[in-house]
């Protein structure tokens, strides 16, 4: 039995060696590397991180309130290139009156078109959530959703932000939050 594990061993070992062997042999050696394979590491930029608190006022459907919503939202902003952001949203929501809120956490990409202090702004998010509805049975599930809006202060690292946005739970109620956000980032 021992015989037959070294020879097992010294099997796998060989064709281990072997395949170690070619690989080396089809890797660039170091004075090979491109120009373009130095400068992409060397190039890196650090991110603008900011922290986002925005509020407002929402409106739903599909949860048997029609009343207006108190919107909170808390998230994370990364800006990635001038012109791209990578999001983690937190929102909540309650009715003004009445039964009803919302709670979602997403994960979000925006695209920023201009580089200038006022700048549009236009995104995705995607994630989990759930609403406390009305006399029906409590929607959760997936999340999607879009924002659009206009950033203020840009080139500074405390800005300003005015966006409209919506959320769908994918459920078979399907309800929907929507609403103004006004906000800072710091």
């Amino acid at each position: 039995m021992i015989i037959l594990q070294l020879i097992m061993t010294f099997i796998v070992s060989h064709s281990f060696a072997q395949e170690s062997e070619r690989n080396t042999a089809q890797a660039p050696r170091v004075g090979e590397i491109s120009q373009v394979e130095q400068e992409r590491v060397r190039t890196r930029v650090n991110t603008l991180d900011l922290t986002s608190v925005s509020f407002g006022p929402g409106w739903t459907s599909d949860i048997n309130n029609s009343d207006l919503f108190y919107v909170l939202h808390l998230g994370r902003n990364w800006e990635v290139s001038t012109n791209a952001e990578i999001r983690l949203n937190f929102d909540g929501a309650i009715a003004s009156k009445n039964e009803g809120n919302w709670l979602s956490g997403t994960v979000g990409a925006g695209w920023l078109m201009s580089v200038e202090d006022i700048s549009p702004v236009l995104g995705a998010e995607f994630g989990y959530g759930y609403a406390h509805a009305d006399r029906i049975s409590d929607p959760s599930g997936f999340v999607i959703g879009g924002y659009a809006g206009v950033r203020f202060f840009r080139s500074a690292t405390a800005q300003m932000s005015l966006e409209g946005y919506f959320q769908t739970i994918l459920d078979s109620e399907t309800p929907v939050l929507g609403g103004l956000r006004i906000g800072i980032l710091f």
